[in-house]
């Protein structure tokens, strides 16, 4: 006799890795990504490499469906080709309780997904009866409280740094730190800052749009990451920016049809007769 046709085993799977942490032991997408496809594999799972859906450089705080590629998660469900949901952990799709719950309740009631925690040993979680949503409410409680602690530890080290003045900020795009920690403009940076500026604000076109623009063309963020909607929005309404006018501004600037921005009239723009020093002081955190 033929066996059934094993029916019921197709996986989508998240991961998502926060900025601090993508050099962490076990946090790494590559160690996630492998731990993820051992498991499917163990379990007899279908999972296909362009269904782990990668999340970079966003806080488990905002809820998963509204991060952006929990979005692109939520569309892939949604089409009903998926019985299966894994991740690595749990704080990877939820660290607040409330979230953890209605999102668990959702999928398990509307699209009959099953949801797979790696670290659990891969136990399928079950909130249809109160032992499961027991246990779900507590891992997510502690999740949430994790969450909490590093952002009290991390503050309390922010205010470390500034009484003893140390430098604990990392240059925004479109500058640089010099060996004595001081800021300078980064002219190639500042001439996409312009672009973006021109696109957005002149040419109208959306930031989604510049960003695709931008990564087609090889351009990098700070941190060497894809440029995102988010990330082009943040650069161009930044007013730190201004401040480049304190500086001696190379001869080969301003070739570039996106550096003629307009500026208000009547506006008089001061000019330094040495440039201005950006020290660690105009770096730390103010009271």
């Amino acid at each position: 006799m033929r066996k059934p046709k094993q029916k019921g085993n197709s996986a989508v799977a998240y991961i998502r890795v926060s900025t601090g942490k993508q050099v962490d032991e076990g946090n790494s997408i590559e160690s996630q990504k492998q731990r993820i496809m051992d498991y499917a594999r163990m379990r007899g799972l279908k999972l296909l490499s362009n269904n782990i859906i990668i999340e970079e450089g966003v806080s488990g705080g905002i809820p998963l469906f509204e991060r952006p590629s929990g979005k692109l998660l939520l569309k892939r469900i949604e089409s009903g080709k998926f019985e299966h949901l894994i991740s690595m952990k749990l704080d990877r799709l939820f660290r607040i309780t409330s979230d953890a719950i209605n999102t668990i309740d959702y999928l398990s009631e509307e699209h009959k997904i099953k949801v797979h925690i790696v670290d659990l040993g891969g136990q399928a979680i079950d909130t249809s009866n109160a032992l499961g949503r027991f246990f779900l409410t507590v891992l997510s409680a502690l999740a949430e409280m994790e969450r909490g602690l590093i952002s009290e530890r991390t503050l309390e080290g922010m205010h470390y740094l500034k009484e003893q003045q140390i430098r604990f900020t990392r240059a925004i795009y479109g500058w640089d730190h010099d060996k004595n920690g001081d800021l300078f403009p980064n002219w190639t940076e500042q001439s996409w800052i312009d672009y973006m500026t021109w696109q957005v604000k002149h040419n109208e076109v959306t930031a989604t749009s510049v960003a695709r623009s931008l990564n087609k063309r090889g351009i990098k963020g700070k941190l060497g990451g894809k440029w995102r909607s988010q990330g082009v929005l943040r650069t161009i309404n930044n007013k730190f920016h201004m401040k480049r006018r304190l500086f001696d501004i190379p001869k080969w600037y301003g070739s570039k049809v996106w550096h003629r921005i307009k500026r208000k009239k009547n506006k008089k723009v001061k000019k330094s007769k040495k440039p201005k020093v950006w020290t660690k002081d105009d770096l730390v955190l103010k009271k």
